[in-house]
């Protein structure tokens, strides 16, 4: 039990509580500070408070400014003890409730905007943030680079392993890829092998670098499937694009890192190629 204000900020700061019980007669804190303070915190807005007031016309206005602050419950003294539990049970009820709702709902925009194997985003969420990030590079007349991303021959890999195989493979190439790119670029799946990554601020120097570091991390081992006893050996084509000012769409931009990446394929695989000569910039030995 907090015995002062700090305590209680503490406490709620904590993450393990509950329920908030705040009396209004506290002598050395004013407990409606105290209840304006907790609905402040992120850490306990969605926390229930229950007060404890006096019978008397002051602590009766100053329920009503607490009620108005988002205080849920109260209690006037003296307290029955079975009430203050039914109040008590009845509060926590409604946030476990709450809760289900609240972590349910963080689920469903997750999943609407990642995908489920890879923990990348998909491709709505891709096609949506690349709108605006074009719509601000002109505003700020900085391009936006993309890198078109397909993993060589994976088809072989699940005719010859299976898919529960194929699935390890680009849950590891997925990782290498969140461990290669900078925090504010945006990596996605956006189909069965194909991967992209939007780099916003970017020149075509920043690119090559960053496609070319990927493309070392994917082929520099094999993915490991303990399970089977299995090393398999993957390498990735990629193709390079960068936003052209004003007039230049998402649409077009994907459509050079395409062909960029084709080009790539067609070149031998396991490259690097820019929309801006489609020709190999970097291969493995």
């Amino acid at each position: 039990m907090a015995t002062n204000s700090d305590d209680a900020i503490s406490a709620a700061r904590s993450g393990n509580v509950d329920l908030i019980i705040v009396s209004l007669s506290l002598q050395d804190t004013d407990g409606l500070r105290l209840c304006s303070h907790l609905r402040s915190m992120d850490e306990s807005r969605q926390i229930p408070i229950l007060i404890l007031v006096d019978d008397t016309p002051d602590q009766m206005e100053r329920l009503v400014r607490g009620l108005d602050l988002g205080v849920n419950d109260y209690l006037i003294r003296p307290v029955d003890q079975n009430e203050l539990m039914a109040r008590c049970r009845t509060q926590l009820r409604r946030k476990s409730y709450e809760d289900r709702l609240r972590t349910n709902y963080h689920l469903s925009m997750t999943l609407a905007v990642t995908d489920p194997l890879t923990g990348l985003y998909n491709r709505r969420y891709l096609e949506s943030h690349l709108e605006n990030l074009l719509q601000r590079a002109v505003m700020d007349d900085k391009p936006v680079g993309l890198l078109a991303m397909d993993i060589d021959h994976f088809k072989l890999v699940n005719d010859t392993h299976g898919h529960a195989v194929g699935d390890e493979v680009l849950k590891e190439f997925s990782t290498r890829i969140k461990r290669c790119v900078r925090f504010i670029d945006l990596a996605a799946r956006t189909g069965g092998e194909e991967f992209v990554v939007i780099m916003p601020d970017s020149s075509l120097d920043t690119c090559m670098g960053v496609a070319e570091r990927l493309r070392e991390a994917i082929a520099e081992a094999a993915v490991k499937i303990p399970d089977q006893d299995l090393e398999i050996p993957i390498t990735v084509s990629i193709g390079v694009s960068i936003s052209r000012g004003a007039g230049d769409t998402m649409a077009n931009l994907m459509k050079r890192g395409d062909e960029a990446l084709y080009a790539a394929k067609n070149s031998g695989r396991n490259k690097v190629v820019s929309d801006e000569d489609e020709a190999p910039v970097a291969t493995a030995m």
